[in-house]
């Protein structure tokens, strides 16, 4: 098994080359920069045996990064203020909100985000509840402002809206639900029924509360593209 100090004469990137791939080398610690990290744009670690990732804070103007296919739950990023894409496909993240407070905070441009095969993303695409899906999509939209996708499939701005609506909903049901039965162990955020309605964001703004609902969006996961930047096509920018 490779490390970086194990391994760092053989990845250690040309100074006159903006990318730096590590694919599939069971590499089991990342925590060594290679001398020109300042000028990587492209870091690919997939398909190796990595636990944490160390070591990214030199790479400043980093643009993608592509994780999957590794083993990571605790994920650590520094500030890459540069950082459009983000893949960490097949991994081990539990804690989503974690997670999105560090991206949140640490990669202000993050527009293509892909968590698919990790606990924290509910697995509609296999056997999961569609409903669990776009409640998990809601909350990542509403931490990332400028996320352009999520999972190989775009944000729209009506399901920004939606994201933004729904955060509203809930915080004034769980305001009721302190006011008005602050000992019963009812969760009444969970016991709303979140459904879109299909209305103009005209109507929408009118009687927020009584109106309030997310419904069932249907949609199709073709898989062409799986996993890292592959799921972005020119078409989709």
């Amino acid at each position: 098994m490779l490390t970086t100090t194990d391994n760092d004469n053989e990845y250690s990137s040309n100074k006159e080359t903006d990318s730096l791939f590590l694919v599939g080398q069971d590499i089991t610690e990342f925590n060594i920069a290679p001398n020109n990290a300042q000028y990587i744009k492209h870091l690919d670690l997939s398909y190796n045996l990595l636990e944490k990732v160390e070591g990214l804070q030199r790479f400043v103007g980093l643009r993608e990064l592509i994780l999957d296919n590794n083993m990571l739950s605790n994920i650590q990023i520094p500030l890459l203020p540069f950082l459009h894409t983000l893949s960490l496909n097949k991994n081990r993240v539990y804690d989503l909100d974690n997670l999105l407070d560090t991206l949140s905070k640490h990669t202000p441009l993050l527009e293509f985000l892909s968590l698919l095969g990790n606990p924290a993303c509910p697995n509609e695409l296999m056997h999961g509840d569609e409903e669990d899906y776009q409640n998990y999509r809601y909350s990542v939209i509403n931490r990332l402002k400028h996320l352009k996708f999520l999972d190989s499939r775009p944000v729209v701005a009506a399901e920004r809206y939606d994201a933004q609506n729904r955060v509203k909903i809930v915080q004034v049901v769980k305001a009721l639900q302190e006011d008005l039965c602050p000992d019963d162990s009812l969760d009444l955020t969970r016991s709303l029924d979140l459904r879109t309605a299909e209305t103009t964001p005209l109507d929408r703004s009118q009687d927020m509360v009584q109106r309030a609902g997310f419904g069932k969006r249907s949609y199709k996961y073709k898989g062409k593209n799986s996993e890292g930047n592959k799921f972005i096509s020119n078409d989709d920018l």
